[in-house]
């Protein structure tokens, strides 16, 4: 059994190499979503214009060897790890994993839409504000 402490909430943004598309994205969750689930691994992803932000939560040791494998997929690049903190209950216990479009993403969390409504494409510093969503208050 898991103890509370090896309960982890990993956070990361980077940038697609290419434009990914609806299909892209499909392909990502075909994987992901039955592997996570597999591992008890918890989350969501967010992608638009070109960018990518997720939330993974899970054990320790299995969010270490997802992240490792994250770092080295190539279909993105400029991964920047935003944090990885100890956590004692998931937000998203019922997804393995749960695609965002920017309007559903912004319902959820409203000061995310100024953010968005202020990035452009060549704006990677507007991403650094995007923090304050991947580290709660």
């Amino acid at each position: 059994m898991m103890n509370e402490s090896d309960l982890v909430e990993l956070r990361y943004q980077s940038q697609a190499v290419h434009d990914m598309g609806i299909l892209g994205l499909t392909r990502i969750l075909d994987v992901a979503i039955p592997r996570n689930a597999r591992l008890g691994i918890t989350g969501i992803l967010f992608f638009d214009k070109g960018y990518f932000g997720q939330i993974l939560e899970g054990n320790r040791a299995d969010i270490e060897v997802l992240w490792a494998s994250i770092q080295k997929d190539q279909r993105h690049h400029k991964i920047e790890l935003l944090g990885i903190s100890t956590i004692t209950k998931r937000r998203f216990p019922k997804w393995a994993m749960k695609l965002f479009d920017v309007q559903e993403f912004s319902s959820a969390f409203p000061k995310f839409s100024e953010v968005i409504d202020s990035m452009t494409d060549q704006d990677l510093k507007a991403l650094d504000s995007m923090s304050s969503l991947w580290f709660p208050a």
